[in-house]
């Protein structure tokens, strides 16, 4: 089991003996699977004998540069820190997610429009329609 060595040589995280990932802490990781697969290129390094430095990594960074792993990264490097300043993505909005599919879920004999205006009315009455507003433009241009 090899250790995770913060601030690795020339801005690389050590993971394995056999896997070199590029230090980056974004919310969308699919990623990291791919990148794994530059282990071949740093087997192949290791068993030359020849250092982890940029200069012999330079092909696993051309092979990241050309995937879409670093046009997602780049994509969405705003992502996180928009999460972390707007804690209501993790608990406002996954609750009235789930209050809204009990809702409209439940066979209660109430008809589906007066469903979808409890629905709508429990979104505005917790977030206020200037809140659901502002959080849909903002992660908009997050998403974008």
């Amino acid at each position: 089991m090899a250790v995770i060595r913060a601030g690795a040589p020339d801005g690389y995280r050590i993971g394995s003996p056999v896997t070199v990932v590029p230090v980056d802490r974004t919310a969308r990781t699919p990623g990291s699977t791919w990148a794994g697969g530059g282990g071949e290129t740093v087997s192949a390094l290791k068993q030359a004998g020849a250092p982890l430095n940029r200069k012999n990594l330079s092909a696993y960074k051309r092979q990241l540069d050309q995937s879409f792993v670093m046009k997602d990264l780049k994509k969405y490097k705003d992502l996180p820190s928009f999460m972390h300043k707007n804690r209501h993505m993790f608990d406002v909005y996954p609750r009235l997610l789930n209050r809204a599919t009990q809702t409209w879920f439940r066979v209660d004999g109430v008809d589906k429009l007066s469903k979808e205006r409890e629905i709508m009315n429990s979104f505005r009455k917790d977030r206020g329609l200037p809140g659901l507003l502002g959080d849909a433009f903002k992660m908009m241009r997050v998403w974008r």
